[in-house]
C-alpha cells in the first residue's frame, strides 16, 4: 500500500456510484474515471479493493458523490490516527507541519501511539484541530492503539508486582530507583527512573490507603451495633474489595493518561499560582514571571485559562476546567514536579452551612435590659 493511503472500503464506493446521482444521473465507472482524470480499470480496482486510493483521491471521490470521506472507509480505519489522517486527506509530512512537530515524531504517533516526550498536551489538541474531530476522538484512538494497549498491559503486570509489597508485614512498601523492576517501568512511562520512582511510590501509597480502608470497614462490619450498620459496612467492604482487585489496571490507565496530558513545569507553576489567587486572576503582564507567552497560549488552547479585560488592564484567570484539573491531579503533579509548591485551593473549598441559633428568654425570667439572652 502506498504511503498516505487509507483502509478504503471499495464496497462503499460502488454503493455510492450506483445509488447517488451526480448532476441528475448515475455514473458508470468510466464516467467516474473521466471526471477524476484516471482510468476505468483504476476505479474498478478501487471498488474491488485490489487498489487503494490516496487521501487526495478519497477527497475527490467524496466530493463527487457528495458524501463524507469517512463513509468510504472501514470502521477500523477511523479508529486510529492513521485513518483520521487519511479522512482529512493529508500526508504524514503535511500533518506533521500542521501539528507543529517533526515528521519522525508524528510517525511515532501513528506507529506506536507515542506523543513527543516534551509535549505539554497541545499535540492532542492540534491533532483534533487538524483532523476536525474532538479531543476525545484523539484520546480513544491513542488509547486503543495496539502498541498502547500492550504498554498498558505490561505496566499493569508490573504494578501488580509492586502492589504485593503492601501486603508484607513489618516491611517497608517502597520502590527504589535502582531496582531492575523500576528500570523496566520507566521506559513505559517515558520518564527518567527518578521521576518514575516518585510516581510509582505515589500509586503504592494510594494502594496502601485502600488496604487501610478495608481494615476499617472490616472492623465496622464485625462490631456493627445493628443490622442497618452491618449492611452498610458490608456494602462498603464490597466496594473497597472491587477497588483493590482493579487497583493495578486502574492505576496503569490513569497514570498513562495523566502523563500523556501532563503540563510542563512552567505551565503547572502558573496554574498553581492562578489557583491560589482565585477566579480574579493575576495581571497578564506578571505571567512572564511564571511561564513564557507560548505556555500561556498552550493553556488557553487546552481551555485551562482565559483572558479577562477590566478597564485598560488584562488579567489571566483559571477556567472551571483548569481548576478541576488542578484539584484532580495535584497529588501526581506534586510527584512529577516536587519543587513546585502544592496549590492551597482555599478559594474553592465548599462553604459549611452555619447552624441557625434561636434566641429566646429563659422560662419565667424575661431578659432585662442589658442582660444576655440564652442561646439554644
Amino acid at each position: 500500500m502506498a504511503r498516505g493511503t487509507a483502509d478504503f472500503d471499495g464496497e462503499a464506493l460502488r454503493f455510492a456510484r450506483l445509488t447517488r446521482p451526480v448532476e441528475g444521473r448515475l455514473l458508470s465507472a468510466a464516467a467516474v474515471a473521466k471526471r477524476l482524470g484516471t482510468s476505468k480499470s483504476r476505479i474498478l480496482a478501487y471498488e474491488n479493493n485490489t487498489s487503494k486510493p490516496d487521501p487526495q483521491r478519497i477527497a475527490e471521490l467524496s466530493g463527487l458523490f457528495g458524501i463524507p470521506a469517512r463513509e468510504l472507509r472501514t470502521k477500523r480505519a477511523l479508529a486510529d490516527i492513521h485513518g483520521l489522517r487519511c479522512q482529512a486527506g493529508l500526508t504524514v509530512t503535511e500533518t506533521a507541519e500542521h501539528v507543529g512537530i517533526s515528521r519522525s515524531s508524528y510517525s511515532n504517533v501513528e506507529r506506536e501511539a507515542l506523543l513527543p516526550v516534551r509535549d505539554d498536551g497541545t499535540v492532542r489538541m492540534n491533532l483534533a484541530r487538524v483532523f476536525n474531530v474532538s479531543p476525545a476522538v484523539i484520546d480513544r484512538a491513542l488509547l486503543r492503539h495496539p502498541a498502547a494497549v500492550a504498554r498498558q498491559t505490561e505496566l499493569t503486570e508490573h504494578l501488580r508486582v509492586v502492589f504485593q509489597r503492601a501486603h508484607r508485614e513489618h516491611a517497608p512498601a517502597v520502590v527504589d530507583v535502582d531496582e531492575p523492576l523500576l528500570q523496566e517501568i520507566a521506559p513505559l512511562l517515558q520518564r527518567p527512573p527518578q521521576v518514575a520512582c516518585r510516581l510509582i511510590n505515589a500509586e503504592l501509597d494510594a494502594y496502601r490507603d485502600l488496604l487501610r480502608d478495608r481494615a476499617r470497614v472490616e472492623v465496622d462490619e464485625a462490631y456493627a451495633q445493628n443490622r442497618t450498620a452491618a449492611t452498610r459496612a458490608r456494602a462498603a467492604h464490597a466496594r473497597i474489595e472491587l477497588l483493590i482487585k482493579d487497583a493495578a489496571p486502574t492505576a496503569a490507565k490513569h497514570l498513562t493518561r495523566f502523563l500523556s496530558e501532563a503540563m510542563n513545569v512552567r505551565q503547572w507553576r502558573l496554574m498553581v499560582t492562578l489557583a491560589n489567587t482565585g477566579m480574579e486572576g493575576i495581571s497578564f503582564a506578571s505571567t512572564s514571571r511564571y511561564a513564557p507567552f507560548e505556555d500561556v497560549v498552550a493553556l488557553q488552547i487546552r481551555q485551562y485559562v482565559t483572558l479577562l479585560q477590566r478597564g485598560d488592564q488584562s488579567y489571566l484567570a483559571p477556567t472551571e476546567n483548569g481548576i478541576a484539573t488542578v484539584r484532580a491531579n495535584y497529588p501526581r503533579y506534586g510527584r512529577l514536579y516536587p519543587r513546585v509548591p502544592s496549590p492551597t485551593l482555599i478559594h474553592y473549598a465548599p462553604q459549611r452551612r452555619q447552624p441557625r441559633i434561636a434566641v429566646r428568654p429563659r422560662p419565667g425570667r424575661p431578659p432585662t435590659e442589658g442582660g444576655s439572652p440564652t442561646l439554644t
